[in-house]
């Protein structure tokens, strides 16, 4: 039994020892006879080679499947990673929010009025931070 040269893609290592491998075992298995000439048995080669390719368009869209999956899944992570450090810098902005209202609340307590450093402080985080939260929702 010769496999024909469209069963194997020109890209796979070996084909002609793969082929010899899968006919000796063939006739070991009983389901080839060592005599069979190409030719004979023409309709079964002719079977075969059709399983096999339509296995094979089976396998190339689920490949493509999984392509189009994983590259999904990759736009997600970076997506999700994205939103993550955002928080983050959430966070890191909600504290300086914080460090600039306990200023404001620490001169009033001494019954002073914030300097114009302090209120621009705590303006310019309370700022970054609407900022950062836009980008968040958006």
């Amino acid at each position: 039994m010769q496999l024909h040269a469209p069963f194997f893609p020109p890209s796979v290592p070996h084909t002609r020892s793969l082929e010899a491998r899968i006919k000796e075992e063939l006739i070991a298995q009983g389901l080839l006879d060592s005599e069979e000439r190409p030719g004979q048995g023409g309709d079964s080669e002719d079977e075969v080679l059709a399983e096999l390719q339509k296995r094979q368009a089976e396998l190339k869209a689920l490949i493509a499947h999984n392509r189009a999956r994983k590259q999904e899944l990759l736009r997600l992570a970076k997506e999700e990673m994205r939103k993550q450090e955002l928080r983050q810098r959430v966070r890191v902005a909600d504290n300086e929010v914080m460090e600039g209202f306990r200023r404001i609340m620490a001169a009033r307590q001494k019954k002073r009025t914030p300097t114009k450093k302090e209120k621009d402080q705590a303006w310019k985080a309370l700022k970054e931070r609407e900022s950062i939260l836009k980008l968040l929702d958006g």
